[in-house]
């Protein structure tokens, strides 16, 4: 497969080298038709991939919480109690609690932003194109979280993308700024929603209660437990109200990474990186710390909830910025097909096969419809489960990749959102 750079063909690899010989001027609006080129699969970046697998698995191992048992419903350590249970948990919930998904809204704008681009080099009308593919995903993103598992992003995804087109033609220099416009509010605003709920009070989960909910989820039926989560749609909506201003600022950020040139000329931006990372690990180690601490000395109701907001919304996004930046700086060195992150590349090019797949394995070992496992095994057990989920997913997304162009749902999401079927063989990927 080849693509066309400066007028003459060159194959996928030496694309992306000669993308980055030099640095390049600022990605406009108005230079759009020089990225213009459809992605195909030859001319993914594949560090991108790369790093999209990483936040897979991290996203993996923070949904396994939820999966698994009650962990996730509760404060820390207020389920754990063995010494190896309560070291697993502290570790997952500090270096990974909102790290991976803010990875993942990163590359979501990221993404906007080159098919943006590339629409206006074909003189397509983007919006329209946009609107059917976040449609798609709202529809997975209900049956997903209805059908399979209640902790659904997608359809939170697909709401903030909507608002996302209102900012199609934002500039590299504005974006940032309404990004943080956005964290700020929404900072704010989470900060007053969970003001109000310490001076309501919430009181301590009970054994009981504990017990109740391993008891629902371990014996009930699919119907039943689709039927709880109908009861509990509304929390859903305020949830994604709420999230729609948070997303949007990661979304932005990833958009100003294709309008500033700093995507395109990745593989030279290696003091850029360095700077970042002497802002954000200083960030994540003062607000994930705090967490730590909060834990490790028993949280109160007022300081756990202190510790929470600043690792979800400060912490969270200065992690995830610090992973990305370790992982580019690595390719850097030893270039993406020499680099042993390069098993994580089929991953994330099947990223919502693999999500979705993560779900349905899950209910279907842990819940009551299924083997029923909900609640009978401590984190430490489970972070094994989640390790071995993700290597059968790394040689499964290898083996189908080297047979066919898309990961199933890739191809169907593609399918219903074009209005015909692409080409599926491996290496050969529809001009859409």
């Amino acid at each position: 497969m080849s693509s066309t750079y400066n007028g003459r063909r060159v194959d996928g690899h030496d694309a992306e080298q000669h993308m980055t010989v030099g640095p390049p001027p600022p990605v406009t609006i108005s230079s759009a038709r020089q990225l213009s080129q459809p992605i195909a699969g030859s001319e993914r970046i594949q560090a991108l991939d790369i790093v999209r697998g990483f936040a897979l698995f991290g996203v993996l191992m923070l949904n396994m919480l939820a999966f698994s048992g009650p962990v996730n419903d509760y404060d820390p350590w207020v389920v754990s109690s063995t010494w190896w249970d309560r070291t697993a948990e502290l570790g997952i919930r500090v270096f990974g609690e909102a790290a991976f998904y803010s990875i993942f809204s990163f590359l979501f704008g990221l993404g906007f932003a080159l098919q943006f681009e590339r629409a206006l080099g074909r003189g397509e009308r983007f919006s329209w194109r946009f609107v059917s593919r976040l449609s798609v995903l709202a529809l997975f993103g209900l049956i997903h979280g209805f059908l399979i598992w209640d902790g659904d992003i997608l359809f939170q995804y697909s709401i903030a993308g909507f608002f996302l087109l209102l900012f199609a033609k934002v500039t590299s220099n504005a974006a940032p700024r309404w990004a943080l416009g956005f964290a700020a509010f929404t900072l704010v605003l989470v900060t007053v929603v969970f003001g109000v709920g310490l001076l309501l009070g919430i009181d301590a989960a009970t054994d009981a209660e504990i017990a109740s909910d391993v008891a629902f989820y371990s014996q009930s039926s699919f119907v039943e437990i689709a039927s709880e989560r109908l009861d509990e749609w509304v929390g859903h909506l305020l949830m994604t109200a709420v999230a729609i201003p948070w997303f949007l600022s990661l979304f932005l950020v990833g958009l100003w990474a294709v309008r500033s040139g700093k995507l395109a000329n990745w593989r030279n931006e290696r003091d850029f990186l360095i700077s970042v990372l002497k802002i954000s690990v200083p960030i994540a180690v003062v607000a994930k710390g705090g967490l730590a601490l909060s834990i490790l000395l028993g949280a109160t109701e007022f300081s756990g909830t202190i510790g929470a907001v600043l690792s979800v919304f400060i912490g969270g996004p200065a992690l995830g910025a610090s992973y990305v930046c370790l992982l580019l700086l690595a390719l850097q060195r030893a270039g993406n097909n020499k680099h042993v992150l390069r098993h994580l590349a089929p991953v994330g090019r099947m990223a919502l096969t693999n999500y979705l797949m993560q779900s349905i394995v899950a209910v279907l070992v842990f819940y009551g419809y299924g083997l029923g496992w909900f609640g009978r095994f401590g984190v430490a057990t489970t972070f094994g489960f989640t390790v071995a989920l993700f290597g059968f997913q790394m040689l499964f997304s290898r083996w189908w990749l080297d047979r066919f162009a898309f990961g199933p749902m890739e191809w169907v999401w593609r399918s219903m959102t074009y209005g015909k079927r692409p080409a599926v063989n491996a290496g050969v990927v529809s001009a859409r």
